[in-house]
């Protein structure tokens, strides 16, 4: 157990006025606080009506809960209190517990750490506390809570475990290997070493595609006048959320609405559109609509089919391919335009999407490109809650399984890869130990023999 000297305290509910406010203690001092405001032995993991008291004077009647060390949180002796909500009170309470000595209040996600350290919960579910807090979606908080309740850490497990007693068997037939070995046994870590493979791979792809879920994407809408970019925002958003008028330049700033795809947070902005003028609101609105390209993990560029894409919108792509690489052509208003038309720009533009937001044509289309695109764009950027680190710990794990060819020539080879397959793992887990090889020999194989 980690063993902290201090006792932390915080607020574990929002700041702010409320019907309740719980407070959180957790460490050595724990009892002595119990003491000093209760002066009542409690029974661990009972909940008591009881009166938080300075002396002889009350300061609210709560609900207190004891944790007692072990079996809490955090592994230390815990105590909640459950007051009137409000920030007086709470304060007030808090106010009172930190004139003891030892006690201090708690930084950002120290209890969660102090969990982590005292082996309470593995880095993964650590992690997926975070992103449980901040879902924005069903579907990313049903993600976190699945991580959390152990069954990404526990599939990682079973993956170890299988290297784990592939190294001990390969370790073995390496020490005998002048004796008459059966060579079965090669088969048998075969078979095995195939199936982790592929748990290796499912798992490595469900945290890739959990990263969407829990990082809120920037998606530009960018283009020229009156293209569709407020109809697409509304489109996508179920609601008016941008004005559409015959009229260019209609949006003078950037509208912004956060959506769902399949569960995946996305944040879509609507921009000015982009022309040539002399206006001066016009000109600022082109200038933050560039500038919000330039910060989005996506943008997507929209044109009037009607006119096909001409030297201004090459012009504006050339400008946009150089701040953001992630661009998706769309043209609009297909619904305007002769069949025959349509066909000759299509065969001159194979990689752009034809649709029209007015008739939803295509849009589904669209959509999938997003998503497809994001994976991308996430796969480029930097680390979240969910750590792109542990999938690529995870694939390089694979990667290095995938090239052992079993034989008993190649033992030694074999088990160094094995080893370095199992550096990846622990990389994600958090456990590296290489004394559970040698532990393993000899509680499964007579070495004496």
């Amino acid at each position: 157990m980690n063993n902290n000297i201090d006792t932390i305290v915080s607020i574990a509910t929002p700041m702010g006025t409320g019907a309740m406010s719980v407070i959180r203690c957790s460490g050595i001092n724990v009892l002595k606080i119990i003491d000093t405001f209760f002066n009542k032995k409690l029974s661990p993991r009972y909940a008591y009506y009881l009166n938080f008291k300075n002396k002889e004077r009350v300061i609210d009647d709560v609900i207190a809960v004891y944790y007692a060390s072990p079996k809490s949180f955090t592994g230390e002796d815990m105590l909640e209190i459950t007051c009137h909500g409000g920030p007086v009170m709470y304060q007030l309470i808090i106010s009172e517990i930190l004139k003891i000595n030892g006690c201090r209040l708690a930084k950002a996600g120290e209890y969660s750490e102090r969990a982590f350290l005292n082996n309470k919960m593995s880095i993964v579910q650590a992690e997926s506390i975070c992103a449980l807090i901040n879902a924005k979606t069903k579907e990313a908080a049903i993600a976190a809570r699945e991580s959390l309740s152990g069954n990404i850490s526990q599939d990682i497990i079973k993956i170890d475990n299988v290297i784990l007693n592939a190294r001990i068997q390969v370790e073995a037939l390496l020490d005998f290997s002048e004796e008459d070995i059966e060579t079965e046994g090669l088969k048998s870590i075969e078979e095995h070493l195939n199936g982790c493979k592929k748990e290796i791979l499912e798992i490595a792809n469900r945290l890739e595609k959990n990263r969407l879920l829990f990082e809120t994407s920037k998606v530009a809408v960018i283009g020229k006048p009156n293209t569709g970019k407020s109809s697409l925002i509304n489109y996508f958003a179920k609601e008016d959320v941008s004005i559409v008028n015959a009229k260019a330049g209609t949006t003078r700033d950037v509208v912004s609405k956060m959506i769902n795809f399949n569960g995946i947070p996305i944040t879509i902005f609507d921009t000015a559109g982009i022309r040539e003028t002399k206006d001066l609101i016009e000109i600022e609105g082109k200038e933050k609509a560039i500038k919000q390209a330039a910060e989005a993990n996506l943008v997507l560029y929209l044109y009037d089919v009607k006119s096909d894409i001409d030297n201004e919108d090459e012009k504006i792509l050339d400008n946009l391919k150089a701040i953001n690489s992630n661009i998706i052509v769309i043209a609009n208003k297909i619904d305007l335009i002769r069949k025959e038309q349509l066909n000759i720009f299509k065969k001159n533009n194979n990689d752009f999407i034809f649709v029209s937001i007015k008739e939803d044509h295509n849009m589904a289309a669209v959509k999938e490109e997003i998503i497809k695109y994001l994976k991308i764009c996430m796969q480029n950027s930097s680390p979240g809650v969910y750590k792109l680190e542990n999938s690529k710990h995870l694939k390089r794990a694979y990667e290095i399984i995938n090239k052992i060819h079993l034989g008993l020539s190649e033992l030694e080879l074999v088990a160094e890869d094995l080893k370095k397959a199992q550096e990846s793992i622990s990389m994600v887990l958090n456990n590296d130990n290489d004394d559970r090889v040698l532990s393993g020999i000899f509680s499964n194989f007579c070495i004496g023999k």
